[in-house]
């Protein structure tokens, strides 16, 4: 199997989590290649539990639902491609590219590493349906106004990105996000041609 590059963006709720473990998954099975997985989120939890200055800086930021200044994804991205890519394995990337400076350094990055053909996943949901899904989930920063704050941004910051990385002819697949995880993650899987 070739390496394959996906970049998963979706509002918070529409699953995301959920569907790269199960494409990490499928990859495991088919590919003995390594997998890069880039999870801002935990990357970021990761940071704010080790302590110090900027962890305690960058829990103030998630706390409030806010995006993180482009710098520090960017940083995170960039240290885990120079520390781990050898240049065969998969990349799955969620969390990043959620600003004009972020996007443009991970496709920089994509190009620079010989990977300009790279998928994008963009999982739909509305926004009731994220704000339902996330209460449900219980998460101590998933408040209802953290939620909605979020839900906010990632309309006027995240979603022009897709629009971006379009323009410069990169693969968009926009998956409906709405119904059960298997059939989403089978809708994925065929936009990747990866489908048994």
């Amino acid at each position: 199997m070739q390496p394959l590059t996906v970049l998963f963006f979706g509002p918070q709720g529409a699953g995301k989590g959920t569907q790269v473990q199960l494409l990490i998954e499928v990859l495991k099975k088919r590919s003995d290649r390594g997998i890069i997985h880039i999870d801002m989120g935990q990357l970021l939890r990761n940071m704010i539990a080790a302590g110090g200055h900027t962890a305690s800086l960058t829990n103030e930021i998630v706390g409030i639902g806010k995006r993180m200044p482009d710098f520090m994804p960017i940083y995170l991205t960039t240290d885990a491609l120079v520390k781990q890519f050898t240049g065969e394995e998969h990349i799955i990337a969620d969390g990043l590219a959620r600003g004009p400076d972020q996007t443009r350094g991970w496709d920089d990055a994509m190009v620079f590493y010989k990977r300009p053909d790279y998928h994008i996943i963009s999982l739909e949901l509305s926004e009731e349906e994220s704000i339902k899904r996330l209460v449900k989930r219980g998460r101590s920063d998933d408040t209802e106004d953290a939620i909605k704050q979020r839900l906010s941004w990632h309309k006027a910051e995240v979603e022009p990105q897709l629009d971006f990385l379009e323009s410069q002819g990169r693969t968009v697949h926009r998956i409906d996000g709405s119904p059960d995880i298997e059939t989403v993650h089978k809708n994925i899987l065929a936009a990747l041609k990866l489908s048994q």
